[in-house]
Formats: C-alpha cells, sequence, structure tokens
C-alpha cells in the first residue's frame, strides 16, 4: 500500500508542474502621439511579467520584408518595475527581481518624411503620420525573447483623436491569444477610414478602404469575396475571419503600382488611387493563397536564405492565382492569358532570366529584375509540374497532401520549408521524381521554354524572336529629377530628337520590354510642350513566348478549353 501510495504521489508531483506552467500573459496597447493636431508617432505600452531569473531580454523589430535595421524608428524607452538597459541596438535588457511587474513604454516614428516612395519598402517600415498610420506588427511590436509560449492582449486608445482602427489584433482584445501573432498583423487608422463586413462561407471577410478610388467599397467588398471564396473551394478549409486593408496613394502621370503583403489572417494592400477594379482580382487571389502557401504546406525558409524558397511560396502561388481565377470564373480566358503573357515577357526579357537560386538569395532585397525571377520562373515550373503530374492525379494532389503533411507535423518539425518538402510529397503521393527540373530551371536558373501544348484544352504557347528593347537614356534618373537624363548619342532616344536637360512630363503608350511598340515621351522644349516618339529598339533580339486563344471560339468550345485549362 505503501509503495502504491508512493507511486500515486510521484506521478501527481510529476504531473503538477506541467498543469501549473501557466504561460504568462503580456498586455500590448498602442495609441497615437498627437502634437499640433498631426499624428506624430505611435506609443506602444507593453505590461509583462518579468523572467524568473530577474533578466528580461526584448526583442525589438529589425529586419523584414525588405526593410532592415527597423530599431531605428523605435524612440524613448521608458521602463517601470526594472532597470534597463542596451546592450546593442536591437536588444533591450531588464534587470529586476523574479517575476516582477514590467511596464515598457516607447514611441514608433515613420521612416519616411511625408507619403511613402511608390516604388519603396512599404510595408518594411513603419508609414506615421501626419493623419493616421499603416503599419505592419513587425515593424511595431517589441517582443521577449524565449518566451514564445506567452499570450499577448492587445488594446487601442485613440487618445481623444478622430482615427479609426482597422487590424486583425481585434480578437486579441477579447481574449489573449500566442505573442506569435502580433507579428504578422497590420493596423491602419485614419478619420476618412471605411470598413464593410461580407460573409464567405460562414466567415467574416472585413474590408476596409481608404482614399479615393474609381470603385467604392462596396464593389471591392463583393471582388474580394469571389476571390477568397475561390481559394477556400481549392483547399476545402481555412473558414476563419479575414482582414483586407487598401491604403490609396496618389497616382503621378503614367504610374499605376499596387503592392500588398500577405499576413496569414489578413492582407495588407497599397495603391496608387488609378488602378481599375479588375486588376485586383489575381492580385487578391494570390495574397489569400499565402494563408496555406508557405505556412501550411510545411513553412518558409527562414533566416537569410528565405528567397531560395520564393520559387515555390510565389511562383507556385502566382500560377494557382490564374488557374483558380479562371476555375472560379474570376477571370475568363483572355484575363488569364494576359496575365501569363504579361509574366512570360517579363521573364523573357529580364537581365537576371539565368540567375541561379543562390544568387537570387544574394541580391533579392537589392535588384528587381531577380525580385521578380522566382515569381515568373516558378509559375512555369508549376505548369510544367502540372504535366508531368497530369497522370498520378496532377499538381493540386500533391499540393493537398502537402498541406495534409504538414497538419500532422508539429511547427518545430518543419525545418525544410514547403518548397524543398515538395519534392519528397510527391514521389511519396505520386511516385514522380521532380528534383531534376527543380535542379535544372531554379538551383541552376536554366531558361524555361514551356512546350506548345502545356496548358491543354485550346490554348498554345508561341515562341517568336523580336528587337531587343533599348530606350537609350535613364528613365530612372529621369523620372526622379523630372528632368531628360543619360541620354545616348548612338540610342533610339537621341536619334528621335531626346535630348539631355529636357523638361520631362511623362510616358505616353509603348510597353516596357517590347522594342517593337512605339514608345512616346512628352517632354517641355524651349517652354514649348512636346511629345517624342520612337521604336525602342536595340540592335539584337529577344525569344519570347505567348499564350494564345483561338479566334471565334464557340461558347461550347470556350467552356471545353476553360475546364481543361483550369482543372
Amino acid at each position: 500500500m505503501i509503495r502504491k501510495c508512493l507511486a500515486a504521489t510521484l506521478v501527481a508531483l510529476i504531473a503538477t508542474p506541467a498543469l501549473a506552467a501557466t504561460p504568462p500573459v503580456d498586455a500590448y496597447a498602442v495609441s497615437p502621439v498627437v502634437e499640433n493636431g498631426k499624428i506624430a508617432a505611435l506609443s506602444v505600452t507593453i505590461t509583462l511579467p518579468a523572467d524568473a531569473d530577474g533578466e528580461t531580454r526584448l526583442r525589438l523589430p529589425d529586419a523584414w520584408g525588405g526593410g532592415e535595421r527597423l530599431w531605428r524608428f523605435i524612440k524613448d524607452p521608458v521602463v517601470s518595475g526594472g532597470a534597463l538597459s542596451t546592450p546593442d541596438e536591437k536588444t533591450w535588457v531588464i534587470r529586476s527581481k523574479p517575476r516582477a511587474p514590467l511596464k515598457v513604454r516607447y514611441r514608433v516614428v515613420s521612416a519616411y518624411q511625408g507619403d511613402p516612395p511608390l516604388d519603396g519598402p512599404n510595408y518594411g517600415q513603419p508609414i506615421i503620420g501626419p493623419d493616421g498610420f499603416y503599419v505592419i506588427g513587425h515593424t511595431l511590436f517589441a517582443t521577449p525573447e524565449d518566451r514564445g509560449a506567452d499570450q499577448a492582449r492587445f488594446a487601442w486608445d485613440p487618445a481623444g483623436s478622430p482615427l479609426r482602427l482597422a487590424t486583425d489584433l481585434t480578437a486579441l482584445s477579447k481574449a489573449p491569444g500566442s505573442i506569435e501573432r502580433l507579428g504578422p498583423s497590420v493596423l491602419m487608422a485614419y478619420p476618412d477610414l471605411v470598413e464593410v463586413e461580407r460573409d464567405v462561407d460562414g466567415a467574416p471577410l472585413r474590408v476596409a478602404m481608404r482614399g479615393q478610388f474609381g470603385f467604392d467599397i462596396q464593389a471591392f467588398a463583393d471582388m474580394a469575396a469571389r476571390s477568397i471564396r475561390a481559394v477556400r473551394t481549392f483547399w476545402g478549409d481555412g473558414r476563419e475571419p479575414f482582414l483586407i486593408t487598401l491604403a490609396g496613394q496618389p497616382s503621378p502621370p503614367g504610374w499605376v503600382s499596387y503592392r500588398g503583403t500577405g499576413l496569414g489572417d489578413a492582407f495588407a494592400v497599397i495603391s496608387t488611387q488609378n488602378v481599375k477594379l479588375d486588376d485586383y482580382r489575381l492580385f487578391l487571389t494570390h495574397e489569400y493563397l499565402h494563408t496555406w502557401n508557405a505556412q501550411r504546406l510545411g513553412g518558409a525558409i527562414e533566416g537569410p536564405n528565405e528567397p531560395s524558397g520564393y520559387w515555390f511560396s510565389e511562383g507556385f502561388t502566382d500560377y494557382y492565382a490564374r488557374r483558380l481565377g479562371l476555375r472560379s470564373g474570376l477571370v475568363n480566358l483572355e484575363a488569364f492569358a494576359a496575365a501569363w503573357n504579361e509574366s512570360l515577357d517579363a521573364y523573357a526579357t529580364s537581365p537576371a532570366i539565368t540567375a541561379s537560386n543562390a544568387e537570387i538569395v544574394a541580391k533579392f532585397w537589392n535588384d528587381k529584375a531577380v525580385q521578380k525571377l522566382p515569381y515568373q520562373r516558378g509559375a512555369q515550373l508549376a505548369v510544367l509540374m502540372d504535366g508531368k503530374l497530369k497522370t498520378k492525379g496532377g499538381l493540386d494532389r500533391v499540393m493537398l497532401a502537402l498541406r495534409d503533411r504538414a497538419a500532422k507535423t508539429p511547427p518545430g518539425s518543419r525545418p525544410l520549408g514547403a518548397g524543398n518538402l515538395f519534392p519528397r510529397v510527391a514521389r511519396e503521393v505520386a511516385g514522380v521524381d521532380v528534383t531534376p527540373e527543380i535542379e535544372r530551371f531554379i538551383t541552376k536558373g536554366e531558361r524555361i521554354l514551356l512546350p506548345a501544348d502545356v496548358f491543354g484544352g485550346c490554348l498554345t504557347v508561341e515562341t517568336l524572336t523580336r528587337p531587343t528593347y533599348q530606350l537609350g537614356f535613364d528613365l530612372a534618373a529621369t523620372g526622379k529629377a523630372r528632368m531628360v537624363a543619360g541620354v545616348d548619342p548612338a540610342g533610339p532616344a537621341y536619334a528621335a530628337g531626346l535630348r539631355d536637360g529636357m523638361k520631362f512630363l511623362g510616358r505616353q503608350g509603348g510597353k516596357p520590354g517590347d522594342g517593337s511598340v512605339e514608345i512616346g515621351f512628352a517632354v517641355e522644349e524651349s517652354g514649348k510642350p512636346r511629345v517624342i516618339r520612337f521604336l525602342p529598339k536595340g540592335t539584337g533580339e529577344v525569344t519570347v513566348q505567348k499564350v494564345v486563344i483561338p479566334a471565334n471560339l464557340t461558347p461550347e468550345a470556350r467552356a471545353a478549353c476553360v475546364k481543361a485549362v483550369a482543372g
């Protein structure tokens, strides 16, 4: 009896600590700092218990999404309950009594003087003031090191301002949740922000918008709901609350831009206000697909080598955005082909077309051509993979198997990343070896040329050559200074009459990358405006591919083609 009681007591003692190990709850409060009627900064207050040894280390925002040294925008820390030291620029150390209650307050300032540039790292750096703010949690929140099990609460205080906040952290204001939710979050607040909600298969979709577009928020929300429904139908899951935030920027002449980042349960968009509603269809579908790819398919590669997996997380996502858009009727055959042709054209004319995957990792954040290459290359590889796997259930079967495998695997056991798991799962579920194509086209960077019948159905891929693209002047420097610069006397722009020093008014027509399409540039010379037109034709040739739809398709033939192409 005594031995049995002792054994029971030991079991109880062993089990009790596990039951008693309640994770700490750290409270995060955000409010605007208003000076002279303008939003000057954000104030963040963290309330948390100190570590058991009395030394609590906070990790400041550092590098994310193209933004670097994000701690530069964290100012004026004040600590109650302990003494603060800063051993390095991205770490705060607080020494206190063990488990003492701590309160940390700091300010976050904008990365920009005025509006952010249209082509800048808008998400990798905080946008604050003068009328409101648009920030990602990765750039805002300091978090305790080695305390990933902590829970977090969130609170918003408008501090008497007229700001209206849209954020995916609303759930944390009602009940604590994982502290890991703070980083991949979005917070947008402006007095003129408008918000609507849609029900998508029983789950709420919230859409928040700020700016004057050529469409209203109701039309945008309806289109976004169709996009999300198309993606959820493919995966057969994902019915959770979702938030889309859209902020508009003024659109200079000849400039159209829209950029977004997926955050799991939210999608943050910044766009010039001249973007058409239809242009968002595949864009939103792509970003919502990121709810699965890569995290729910095996995870992203972490650290500086993260871009090495973008061929899968971005390129395969582009492929599925187009395919699911066509499958669901969100886009038609013409829009599907146009999206592919834009990508194929940019790929063919890319100065980085033969870059290896190692070069992509090294140059991704500093070279725009390199940044686009994983999208272009990965989408084409996905088409090839679907063809290779066609008799084994196609690429869809492998992607769903990736999802199912990842769901059964603890997150801490996913060191490889979804792209590295893809060939393993393809071999397991379909018995097909896809590593030769990955080695050729991804690792080594060999150019991809799609077979003519790769899409199936009625679509064909044509291969042709055309003149290389050469403007003959420095367009980037010209656009920045609004003054023509860098004109080459031997180039086509000079032959047409363009000269250094002319006032630059904007581009008219043309097709960047295509030397066979006439382009025009509006300039001012001697106080008089004029448009100089020419063929931006170089001396060499480039091989390009194009998706072609047969003319005069009957409704029946069109429907059959869509079914064959989209699956």
